[in-house]
Protein backbone atom coordinates (compact mmCIF):
# COMPACT_ATOMS: atom_id res chain seq x y z
CA UNK A 1 0.00 0.00 0.00
CA UNK A 2 1.44 3.32 -0.95
CA UNK A 3 2.29 5.74 2.31
CA UNK A 4 1.83 8.92 0.23
CA UNK A 5 -1.36 9.52 2.20
CA UNK A 6 0.24 9.38 5.96
CA UNK A 7 2.27 12.85 4.64
CA UNK A 8 5.37 11.35 3.77
CA UNK A 9 7.15 13.10 1.13
CA UNK A 10 7.99 10.30 -1.61
CA UNK A 11 5.14 6.97 -2.20
CA UNK A 12 6.46 4.23 -0.13
CA UNK A 13 5.84 0.93 -0.09
CA UNK A 14 4.82 -1.04 3.10
CA UNK A 15 5.06 -5.18 2.29
CA UNK A 16 4.23 -7.58 4.33
CA UNK A 17 7.26 -9.91 4.49
CA UNK A 18 8.29 -12.51 7.44
CA UNK A 19 9.68 -11.86 10.52
CA UNK A 20 12.90 -9.95 10.11
CA UNK A 21 15.72 -12.45 11.78
CA UNK A 22 19.30 -11.49 12.64
CA UNK A 23 18.65 -8.16 14.10
CA UNK A 24 18.18 -8.76 17.27
CA UNK A 25 18.26 -4.74 18.12
CA UNK A 26 14.95 -4.00 16.35
CA UNK A 27 13.26 -6.74 17.83
CA UNK A 28 14.19 -4.87 21.31
CA UNK A 29 13.19 -1.61 19.91
CA UNK A 30 9.79 -3.01 19.13
CA UNK A 31 8.89 -3.65 22.92
CA UNK A 32 9.18 -0.31 23.53
CA UNK A 33 7.16 2.59 22.89
CA UNK A 34 8.29 4.59 20.38
CA UNK A 35 9.16 8.36 20.34
CA UNK A 36 8.93 10.18 16.94
CA UNK A 37 11.82 12.54 16.44
CA UNK A 38 12.41 14.51 13.32
CA UNK A 39 15.64 12.93 11.11
CA UNK A 40 18.82 15.51 12.15
CA UNK A 41 21.13 13.71 10.13
CA UNK A 42 22.63 15.42 7.15
CA UNK A 43 22.37 12.34 5.25
CA UNK A 44 19.02 11.28 5.75
CA UNK A 45 17.08 14.53 5.42
CA UNK A 46 14.48 14.65 2.68
CA UNK A 47 14.86 10.82 2.47
CA UNK A 48 11.41 10.59 2.14
CA UNK A 49 10.18 10.79 5.42
CA UNK A 50 11.17 13.21 7.97
CA UNK A 51 10.81 11.23 11.38
CA UNK A 52 12.85 8.51 13.31
CA UNK A 53 13.12 7.19 16.69
CA UNK A 54 15.85 6.19 18.79
CA UNK A 55 17.69 3.49 19.99
CA UNK A 56 18.09 2.01 16.74
CA UNK A 57 18.66 -1.19 15.76
CA UNK A 58 22.37 -0.44 16.49
CA UNK A 59 21.96 0.62 19.41
CA UNK A 60 22.73 4.52 19.01
CA UNK A 61 20.92 5.67 21.38
CA UNK A 62 21.22 9.28 19.59
CA UNK A 63 21.26 10.79 16.27
CA UNK A 64 24.57 12.14 16.94
CA UNK A 65 26.10 8.77 17.11
CA UNK A 66 23.89 7.06 13.98
CA UNK A 67 25.10 10.05 12.02
CA UNK A 68 28.76 9.59 12.94
CA UNK A 69 28.70 6.21 12.00
CA UNK A 70 26.55 6.01 9.11
CA UNK A 71 28.38 9.00 7.15
CA UNK A 72 31.27 6.87 6.45
CA UNK A 73 29.45 5.52 3.83
CA UNK A 74 29.15 9.48 1.74
CA UNK A 75 31.53 8.72 -0.79
CA UNK A 76 29.84 5.71 -1.66
CA UNK A 77 26.31 7.69 -2.17
CA UNK A 78 28.20 10.73 -3.48
CA UNK A 79 29.26 8.37 -6.78
CA UNK A 80 26.12 7.02 -6.76
CA UNK A 81 27.14 3.26 -6.97
CA UNK A 82 23.87 2.77 -6.33
CA UNK A 83 20.40 4.79 -5.97
CA UNK A 84 19.07 2.52 -3.57
CA UNK A 85 22.07 2.67 -1.24
CA UNK A 86 21.19 6.49 0.82
CA UNK A 87 17.42 5.36 1.18
CA UNK A 88 18.81 1.96 2.53
CA UNK A 89 21.45 3.01 4.71
CA UNK A 90 18.63 5.88 6.18
CA UNK A 91 16.51 3.56 6.84
CA UNK A 92 18.76 0.69 8.93
CA UNK A 93 20.13 3.93 10.98
CA UNK A 94 17.36 6.17 11.05
CA UNK A 95 14.39 4.16 10.77
CA UNK A 96 11.05 5.36 9.71
CA UNK A 97 8.87 6.19 13.25
CA UNK A 98 4.92 6.80 12.20
CA UNK A 99 2.47 7.47 15.22
CA UNK A 100 0.28 4.81 13.96
CA UNK A 101 2.33 2.38 14.02
CA UNK A 102 4.34 1.08 16.62
CA UNK A 103 6.58 -1.82 14.88
CA UNK A 104 9.73 -1.40 13.34
CA UNK A 105 9.54 -0.99 9.68
CA UNK A 106 12.46 -2.35 8.02
CA UNK A 107 13.66 -1.64 4.40
CA UNK A 108 12.94 -4.26 2.16
CA UNK A 109 15.70 -7.38 1.56
CA UNK A 110 15.40 -6.35 -2.22
CA UNK A 111 16.51 -2.95 -1.50
CA UNK A 112 19.35 -3.75 0.26
CA UNK A 113 20.47 -6.28 -2.45
CA UNK A 114 20.03 -3.21 -4.93
CA UNK A 115 22.18 -1.51 -2.88
CA UNK A 116 24.53 -4.34 -2.40
CA UNK A 117 24.87 -5.17 -6.08
CA UNK A 118 25.86 -1.92 -7.48
CA UNK A 119 28.61 -0.81 -4.16
CA UNK A 120 30.09 -3.95 -2.90
CA UNK A 121 32.21 -4.16 -5.54
CA UNK A 122 33.54 -0.89 -5.22
CA UNK A 123 33.94 -1.75 -1.59
CA UNK A 124 36.02 -4.66 -2.50
CA UNK A 125 38.26 -3.13 -4.70
CA UNK A 126 39.93 -0.73 -2.09
CA UNK A 127 39.62 -3.97 0.72
CA UNK A 128 36.33 -3.54 2.51
CA UNK A 129 34.23 -5.95 2.60
CA UNK A 130 29.72 -5.36 2.55
CA UNK A 131 29.25 -5.02 6.79
CA UNK A 132 28.35 -8.01 7.93
CA UNK A 133 25.78 -6.48 10.15
CA UNK A 134 23.85 -5.22 7.33
CA UNK A 135 23.31 -8.66 5.33
CA UNK A 136 20.48 -8.37 2.44
CA UNK A 137 19.65 -12.03 4.35
CA UNK A 138 18.49 -10.70 7.66
CA UNK A 139 16.13 -8.88 5.89
CA UNK A 140 12.30 -9.64 5.03
CA UNK A 141 11.76 -10.60 1.87
CA UNK A 142 8.80 -9.41 -0.12
CA UNK A 143 5.46 -11.71 -0.01
CA UNK A 144 4.57 -12.28 3.45
CA UNK A 145 1.46 -10.70 5.15
CA UNK A 146 2.12 -10.16 8.58
CA UNK A 147 5.60 -8.22 8.60
CA UNK A 148 5.82 -4.72 6.98
CA UNK A 149 9.01 -3.55 5.09
CA UNK A 150 9.48 -0.52 3.31
CA UNK A 151 11.21 0.54 -0.16
CA UNK A 152 10.78 2.76 -2.95
CA UNK A 153 7.93 1.90 -5.57
CA UNK A 154 10.64 1.12 -8.93
CA UNK A 155 9.35 0.90 -12.00
CA UNK A 156 12.91 -0.01 -13.27
CA UNK A 157 16.01 -1.66 -12.28
CA UNK A 158 17.72 1.10 -10.36
CA UNK A 159 21.61 -0.35 -9.93
CA UNK A 160 23.70 1.75 -12.10
CA UNK A 161 27.31 0.84 -12.77
CA UNK A 162 30.03 1.93 -10.53
CA UNK A 163 31.19 5.53 -11.04
CA UNK A 164 28.42 6.27 -13.66
CA UNK A 165 25.53 8.12 -11.80
CA UNK A 166 25.81 11.98 -11.88
CA UNK A 167 26.24 13.48 -8.77
CA UNK A 168 23.71 15.08 -6.88
CA UNK A 169 25.79 18.19 -6.16
CA UNK A 170 28.84 19.94 -7.36
CA UNK A 171 31.81 18.10 -7.61
CA UNK A 172 34.12 19.48 -5.33
CA UNK A 173 35.64 17.08 -3.34
CA UNK A 174 38.91 14.65 -3.30
CA UNK A 175 36.62 11.75 -4.05
CA UNK A 176 35.40 12.41 -7.85
CA UNK A 177 38.52 13.82 -8.69
CA UNK A 178 39.49 10.53 -10.29
CA UNK A 179 36.98 11.33 -13.49
CA UNK A 180 35.86 8.78 -16.15
CA UNK A 181 37.91 10.24 -19.30
CA UNK A 182 40.65 8.40 -21.82
CA UNK A 183 43.60 7.80 -19.34
CA UNK A 184 44.67 4.87 -16.84
CA UNK A 185 41.83 2.46 -16.69
CA UNK A 186 41.22 1.29 -12.99
CA UNK A 187 42.40 -2.75 -12.75
CA UNK A 188 39.57 -4.82 -11.26
CA UNK A 189 36.77 -2.69 -12.26
CA UNK A 190 34.77 -3.91 -14.78
CA UNK A 191 32.57 -0.93 -15.43
CA UNK A 192 34.71 -0.05 -18.73
CA UNK A 193 35.51 3.25 -17.87
CA UNK A 194 38.98 5.05 -17.66
CA UNK A 195 40.36 7.75 -15.27
CA UNK A 196 42.46 10.43 -15.41
CA UNK A 197 44.32 12.84 -12.43
CA UNK A 198 42.45 15.78 -11.72
CA UNK A 199 42.67 18.95 -9.46
CA UNK A 200 43.07 19.06 -6.93
CA UNK A 201 45.36 16.31 -7.74
CA UNK A 202 48.45 17.21 -10.02
CA UNK A 203 48.96 15.62 -12.71
CA UNK A 204 52.80 15.07 -14.06
CA UNK A 205 52.58 15.04 -18.18
CA UNK A 206 56.16 16.33 -18.85
CA UNK A 207 58.86 12.99 -19.14
CA UNK A 208 61.38 15.32 -17.65
CA UNK A 209 59.71 15.09 -14.58
CA UNK A 210 61.83 12.81 -11.52
CA UNK A 211 58.35 11.37 -10.73
CA UNK A 212 57.53 10.45 -14.42
CA UNK A 213 56.12 6.87 -14.28
CA UNK A 214 57.12 6.05 -10.64
CA UNK A 215 53.85 7.30 -8.86
CA UNK A 216 50.47 6.23 -8.48
CA UNK A 217 47.27 8.34 -6.66
CA UNK A 218 44.31 6.01 -6.49
CA UNK A 219 45.98 3.23 -9.10
CA UNK A 220 46.09 6.48 -11.46
CA UNK A 221 49.91 6.51 -12.89
CA UNK A 222 51.46 10.27 -13.09
CA UNK A 223 49.27 11.59 -10.46
CA UNK A 224 50.83 13.47 -7.56
CA UNK A 225 49.26 14.80 -3.87
CA UNK A 226 48.65 18.42 -3.69
CA UNK A 227 51.00 19.87 -1.33
CA UNK A 228 48.33 21.89 0.70
CA UNK A 229 45.14 19.46 1.38
CA UNK A 230 41.62 21.18 0.41
CA UNK A 231 40.20 19.60 3.55
CA UNK A 232 41.17 22.28 6.19
CA UNK A 233 40.59 26.30 6.28
CA UNK A 234 43.16 28.43 6.79
CA UNK A 235 42.02 29.32 10.29
CA UNK A 236 42.31 25.36 11.33
CA UNK A 237 46.04 25.48 9.89
CA UNK A 238 46.82 28.29 11.66
CA UNK A 239 45.63 27.27 14.77
CA UNK A 240 47.30 23.62 14.61
CA UNK A 241 50.40 24.94 13.51
CA UNK A 242 50.26 27.36 16.59
CA UNK A 243 49.02 24.25 18.96
CA UNK A 244 51.67 21.62 17.76
CA UNK A 245 54.62 24.26 17.95
CA UNK A 246 53.07 25.67 21.40
CA UNK A 247 52.89 21.98 23.13
CA UNK A 248 56.72 20.76 20.74
CA UNK A 249 58.51 24.05 22.50
CA UNK A 250 57.56 22.93 25.83
CA UNK A 251 58.17 19.52 25.59
CA UNK A 252 61.71 20.47 24.14
CA UNK A 253 62.13 22.60 27.23
CA UNK A 254 61.10 20.08 30.02
CA UNK A 255 63.22 17.26 28.25
CA UNK A 256 66.08 19.14 27.30
CA UNK A 257 66.43 20.17 31.52
CA UNK A 258 65.93 16.45 32.20
CA UNK A 259 68.73 15.25 30.06
CA UNK A 260 70.55 18.21 31.38
CA UNK A 261 70.55 17.34 34.64
CA UNK A 262 71.46 13.74 33.94
CA UNK A 263 74.59 14.61 32.44
CA UNK A 264 75.62 17.02 35.11
CA UNK A 265 75.57 13.99 37.65
CA UNK A 266 75.17 10.31 35.88
CA UNK A 267 75.24 8.39 38.89
CA UNK A 268 72.27 9.68 40.75
CA UNK A 269 69.98 8.02 37.96
CA UNK A 270 69.72 4.25 37.80
CA UNK A 271 67.77 1.97 36.90
CA UNK A 272 64.61 1.48 37.33
CA UNK A 273 64.68 5.23 36.98
CA UNK A 274 67.20 5.62 34.52
CA UNK A 275 64.77 4.70 31.22
CA UNK A 276 63.47 7.95 31.81
CA UNK A 277 66.10 9.54 30.58
CA UNK A 278 66.63 7.77 27.70
CA UNK A 279 63.00 8.73 26.96
CA UNK A 280 63.21 12.42 27.15
CA UNK A 281 65.92 11.95 25.59
CA UNK A 282 63.75 10.65 22.35
CA UNK A 283 60.85 13.35 22.90
CA UNK A 284 63.57 15.98 23.17
CA UNK A 285 64.46 14.88 19.22
CA UNK A 286 61.16 14.49 18.44
CA UNK A 287 59.77 17.83 19.76
CA UNK A 288 63.23 19.33 17.71
CA UNK A 289 61.73 17.87 14.69
CA UNK A 290 58.31 19.43 15.32
CA UNK A 291 59.88 22.88 15.83
CA UNK A 292 62.47 22.45 12.64
CA UNK A 293 59.14 21.95 11.14
CA UNK A 294 57.83 25.36 12.47
CA UNK A 295 61.10 27.38 12.07
CA UNK A 296 61.19 26.41 8.24
CA UNK A 297 57.94 26.64 7.32
CA UNK A 298 54.98 23.80 5.83
CA UNK A 299 56.38 25.00 2.19
CA UNK A 300 60.46 24.10 2.56
CA UNK A 301 59.81 20.99 4.14
CA UNK A 302 57.01 19.16 2.67
CA UNK A 303 56.09 21.00 -0.88
CA UNK A 304 57.65 20.87 -4.08
CA UNK A 305 57.97 24.88 -5.10
CA UNK A 306 58.46 23.68 -8.99
CA UNK A 307 55.17 21.12 -8.98
CA UNK A 308 53.30 22.29 -5.71
CA UNK A 309 52.78 18.62 -5.04
CA UNK A 310 54.33 16.92 -1.71
CA UNK A 311 57.90 15.34 -1.95
CA UNK A 312 58.05 11.98 -2.44
CA UNK A 313 61.29 9.85 -1.35
CA UNK A 314 63.30 10.96 -4.37
CA UNK A 315 62.97 14.17 -4.60
CA UNK A 316 62.68 15.44 -0.67
CA UNK A 317 65.31 18.07 0.06
CA UNK A 318 67.67 17.33 3.69
CA UNK A 319 65.23 19.33 5.35
CA UNK A 320 62.06 16.72 4.54
CA UNK A 321 64.59 13.83 5.51
CA UNK A 322 65.72 15.23 8.97
CA UNK A 323 61.98 15.74 9.81
CA UNK A 324 61.41 12.16 8.69
CA UNK A 325 63.76 10.78 10.88
CA UNK A 326 63.65 13.04 14.17
CA UNK A 327 59.57 11.89 14.66
CA UNK A 328 60.05 8.07 12.94
CA UNK A 329 63.07 7.30 14.22
CA UNK A 330 62.77 8.61 18.07
CA UNK A 331 59.35 8.16 18.27
CA UNK A 332 60.03 4.55 17.68
CA UNK A 333 62.50 4.43 20.33
CA UNK A 334 60.52 5.92 22.99
CA UNK A 335 57.85 3.47 22.43
CA UNK A 336 61.16 0.62 23.20
CA UNK A 337 62.26 2.45 26.04
CA UNK A 338 58.86 2.87 27.11
CA UNK A 339 58.38 -0.98 27.31
CA UNK A 340 61.72 -1.49 28.76
CA UNK A 341 60.77 1.47 31.80
CA UNK A 342 58.13 -0.46 32.76
CA UNK A 343 59.82 -3.57 32.69
CA UNK A 344 62.40 -2.33 34.52
CA UNK A 345 59.85 -1.04 37.18
CA UNK A 346 57.96 -4.45 37.75
CA UNK A 347 61.06 -6.02 38.37
CA UNK A 348 62.04 -3.34 41.15
CA UNK A 349 58.59 -2.89 42.20
CA UNK A 350 56.75 -6.41 42.05
CA UNK A 351 59.45 -8.89 41.83
CA UNK A 352 61.56 -6.83 44.23
CA UNK A 353 64.76 -7.09 42.35
CA UNK A 354 67.86 -4.69 43.36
Amino acid sequence: AAMGGRGLPVPLLLLGLPLLLGLPAAGRAASKALVCQEITVPMCKGIGYNLTYMPNQFNHDTQDEAGLEVHQFWPLVEIQCSPDLRFFLCSMYTPICLSDYTKPLPPCRSVCERAKAGCSPIMQQYGFAWPERMSCDSLPVLGDSEVLCMGYNHTEATTLPPFFGKPTRPAKDMAKNLTPLDGQRLSGLDCGQTCKCKAPLIPISKESHPLYNRIRTGKVLNCAIPCYQPYFTHDEKTFATFWIGLWSILCFLSTSTTVATFLIDMERFKYPERPIIFLSACYLFVSLGYIVRLVAGHANVACNPEHHHIHYETTGPALCTVVFLLLYFFGMASSIWWVILSLTWFLAAGMKWG
